[in-house]
């Protein structure tokens, strides 16, 4: 399983929010098995999106996909366009 972790600057979490539960269905049809979204615990519009993949390759197409850069533009009040990395698993224990 591969992420595709976003990292937003975003002017407004519930914009950021609403333009992101309406996004669902074309992240699933990029592949995306789930996602899970994360605000920094002293500014909630400092916004971590964790989108779940089969592969590498499913991930990095969705991160360079037209229509998510316009979703993004939407979704942050064009504050700043996201950091973006691709990861593969390396290792896993129990803690």
């Amino acid at each position: 399983m591969a992420l595709l972790i976003i990292h937003h600057k975003v002017g407004d979490y519930e914009t950021f929010k609403e333009v992101f539960l309406d996004d669902q269905e074309r992240r699933r049809r990029s592949g995306c098995r789930g996602a899970r979204v994360h605000q920094n615990a002293t500014n909630s519009n400092d916004v971590w999106v964790v989108l779940e993949f089969e592969t590498a390759e499913q991930a990095q197409q969705h991160a360079e996909g037209l229509e998510l850069n316009e979703a993004i533009k939407w979704a942050t009040g064009n504050i700043s366009m996201p950091d973006f990395v691709v990861l593969e698993p390396a290792m896993e224990t129990d803690a």
